[in-house]
This record gives structure tokens, sequence and C-alpha cells, in this order.
């Protein structure tokens, strides 16, 4: 029983803190942003560029535990063969959705430098942006793929079957909770068409509340990805073994810590308003938060 009201304790908390920002944001957006946007802090750049990896881990990692299943399970080999390829296909796509934003922002960043431009500048909307030929990007998600699969498969090798049943109910969790992030919060971007701090004109007068549903304008301020993606390291607890409860905490709080400077500095880079950081980031909150009781899963025992 106490156990059931500390927890809802900290799910009060939680909604507390969000509904606090969320205030904060609905009245000091604008004011905010004025205050602390430069395009020019390397810190948050290198944010930009790098800091969305927790979301391909977690699908490359569901794609490297189906891929173990597939080995080790009694199914027929026409079957373990289908998984293992699903497995493949996922990890792949992990990678791949990773490597090819951050190399994109990479190359932006030190096109801006050569071009004596703010080096955070860059095009968030799906514009034209600079990027490696097809093939080395395809050669250096298989160097990737070839690297990270060698060492998690060693990892799971030391699993027993119960743990590896527990950790396939976290991959097809990770699989559900990615698969809504993908399919949504990209529609809600283009349906809220809110205009990006840098994209603000001179008077500032098509500046939109973050309540305010706009249609497709091509803009597409809110929520932030990157508070999304970054706030994906708060699934990592589940890889751990339950029965390691300090290293859970431990990488609940990277995780957390993670996506909240992330957010902060899709701010301070004028990419995102206060709000937009805060509802990004809290989506994921949200997701992880249904997906976990709905698959019996808990982040910290």
């Amino acid at each position: 029983m106490m156990e059931k009201v500390s927890e809802n304790r900290r799910i009060m908390l939680v909604i507390a803190i969000f509904a606090l920002l969320l205030g904060i944001g609905t009245f000091g957006d604008l004011a905010i942003s004025n205050a602390v946007m430069s395009q020019n802090s390397y810190i948050a750049t290198f944010l930009q560029n790098y800091a969305c990896f927790p979301v391909g881990i977690v699908i490359m990692m569901s794609g490297e535990i189906i891929m173990h299943y597939a080995v080790r399970s009694s199914q027929p080999v026409i079957a373990k063969l289908l998984i293992g390829v699903a497995g493949t296909g996922l990890s792949l796509y992990g990678i791949w959705y990773y490597l090819k934003f951050a190399i994109q922002y990479t190359l932006s960043s030190i096109q801006n430098v050569e071009r004596n431009r703010p080096i955070g500048q860059a095009n968030n909307d799906g514009g034209a942006n600079p990027t490696l030929p097809t093939l080395i990007n395809i050669i250096i998600c298989l160097a990737v793929f070839t690297i990270a699969t060698l060492i998690i498969q060693k990892w799971l090798n030391h699993k027993t079957q119960e743990e590896l049943d527990r950790l396939m109910r976290v991959a097809i969790l990770g699989i559900a909770v990615a698969f809504v992030y993908l399919m949504c919060v990209e529609e809600i971007k283009i349906l809220w068409g809110r205009v990006r701090p840098y994209e603000l004109n001179a008077v500032q007068d098509n500046f939109s509340p973050w309540y305010k549903m706009n249609g497709p304008t091509g803009h597409k301020s809110f929520p932030s990805g990157h508070s999304c993606e970054s706030m994906f390291a708060i699934f990592f607890p589940l890889y751990a073994s339950p029965k390691n409860t300090k290293l859970r905490k431990k990488l609940l709080f990277f995780g957390v810590t993670w996506g909240a400077v992330t957010a902060i500095s899709r701010v301070l880079l004028g990419c995102h308003f206060f709000s937009d950081a805060t509802m990004g980031a809290f989506i994921i909150i949200f997701l992880v938060f249904v997906g976990t009781r709905c698959a019996q899963l808990k982040l910290v025992n």
C-alpha cells in the first residue's frame, strides 16, 4: 500500500513539474527566446548534431534482441530465419536513422564555419542539407552495425532464458514507443505549423502560442523532435537486470539529465521555444510511462 502511495506521489510530482514548465512557456516563450537565443553556441550545436542517439539505440537494441531470440528459439527454421531478418532490419534502421541526421548536421556545421555563418544555423524542416554520398553512408552504417552486433550479441549470450524473455518484452515495447513517436510527432508538427524562434520576422508578429493549431504552414517548431529523441534515454534502465537497482537508477538519472540538457540546448540555439522543448520531452516520458505499465515492466524496481 505504501509503495502505491509513493508511486502516486511521484506521478503527481512529474505532472506538476510538466504543468509548471508548460505554464512558464505559455506566458514566457517569446521573452525567454529573445533573452537566451544564440546560434553561435558550440555546446548547443554539439547536442543538435549528436544528442538524438537514444532513439536510434532503442530501435537498434530491439532488433539485436530479436536477432538473438531467433537464434536461441525452438521455432521452425523458416520462422527463425524470418524473425532474424526482421531483427536485422530493425537494428540497421535504428543505426541508419541516427547516423543520417548526425552526418547531415555535422556537415552543416562545417559548412557554416567555412561560410562564416553561425555554427548552429541549420535547416530543421526538411530542406536541402549537405550529406555524404549514399554509398559512403551505407558503408558507415554497416561498419557500425557490425561492431554493435558483435558487442551486443556477446552480452546477450550470457543471459538466461528468463532474462531473454524479459528483454523480448522490452524490445517489443521499444519498437511500439518508437513507432508511435515516429508516426505521431511529425504529424503534430505539421498540424501546429508553429514558427521557430530563428524564423521570426523583424517585428515578431508571426509568433504564435503553443496551444494554437495553425495548420500546415511549412514550419515545425512544436513539439521539439530533439527533445523527444534525447529523452528516449529514460528507456535505457530496462536493459539492465531488475536486480541491479543501483545501475537502473544511474541510467534513469542519465536519461532524464540528457533529455533535459538537450531540451534546454534547443531553446538556447533558437530552434525551439521553451514550450516546444517541454512538450517534446514529456511526450516520451508519457509514452514510456504508459508503455511500461501495459507491458508490466518497471524502470526502477
